[in-house]
């Protein structure tokens, strides 16, 4: 095994010591050829006899700690598909893709057609992908995903703007969020990027309803793990530190009610 993924997977436990996310954090291979996929990595179509949605198996991945490789013949979602230029985008596919959205994310045919304005592609560079958990990954991860809680993302939102300074920007459409905003926007921007979670990813990847998710570019991922590790020293912690130096009290009709009903309440008098 190369020092490169080596450092990798110490990238991904220091993840998992800072942030604590519920599942493994996620490498995301993006690869030429089958003959990129590590020994051992499963095919949904061959080894599962099915074809599946990538939000799927990003959820096996992070849940069962399964190496994962999908090529264009393992999925059958018709948007990661266009994403990932499987199905070239056709004038036949984005009329279809507007009228499927016409009362369901949109008015109308025109206010269907405007998400393609602010769609990012991979235009069939990649012929498929390799996922496995970082902390025991084989590759070289282009892309790094972290599924969270909200005051999680916001460790690593701190992390990355602690030398970065400013603020992160992000886009959100409701939908297309894993493979959209995650793999794609991530990868062809090399920005870290907030992740609103849509349906795809809540009804058949099974993102829990407080679930969100923030996805690394392999260019800023050390930056962010040093950024943890520096605002932890800080004393920006996750679980989140709460405040408990206080004397407690009652709110004032119940603290009437108590003394009424029982001369005191559980504070003790002075």
């Amino acid at each position: 095994m190369s020092t490169k993924v080596e450092a990798f997977q110490t990238l991904g436990k220091k993840i998992e010591e800072f942030v604590r996310p519920g599942t493994f954090p996620i490498a995301i291979k993006l690869i030429r050829s089958a003959a990129e996929i590590p020994p051992g990595g499963k095919r949904p179509k061959a080894g599962l006899e099915v074809e599946t949605f990538l939000c799927q198996n990003f959820r096996m991945v992070r849940t069962y700690g399964w190496t994962m490789a999908i090529m264009q013949e393992d999925c059958c979602c018709k948007l990661a598909r266009m994403i990932f230029g499987w199905d070239p985008p056709t004038e036949e596919s984005a009329r279809w893709g507007d009228q499927f959205s016409v009362g369901l994310y949109a008015s109308d045919l025109e206010t269907s057609g405007k998400v393609r304005e602010h769609l990012h592609l991979l235009n069939n560079e990649f012929a498929g992908v390799v996922l496995s958990p970082l902390t025991r990954t084989r590759t070289e991860p282009d892309v790094i995903f972290v599924y969270c809680m909200p005051a999680q993302a916001m460790r690593l939102i701190q992390a990355y703007l602690y030398f970065k300074g400013g603020v992160m920007q992000f886009t959100a459409a409701g939908r297309m969020g894993s493979c959209h905003e995650g793999i794609a926007k991530t990868f062809l921007t090399e920005e870290p990027q907030f992740v609103l979670l849509g349906n795809g990813d809540r009804v058949w990847g099974g993102a829990d309803d407080a679930e969100v998710m923030f996805s690394i570019p392999k260019s800023k991922s050390e930056l962010i793990v040093n950024g943890l590790e520096a605002t932890h020293k800080a004393g920006l912690r996750y679980p989140i530190p709460k405040y408990m130096n206080y004397t407690p009290g009652f709110q004032a009709s119940f603290a009437k009610e108590a003394q009424k009903r029982a001369g005191g309440t559980l504070v003790k008098e002075p």
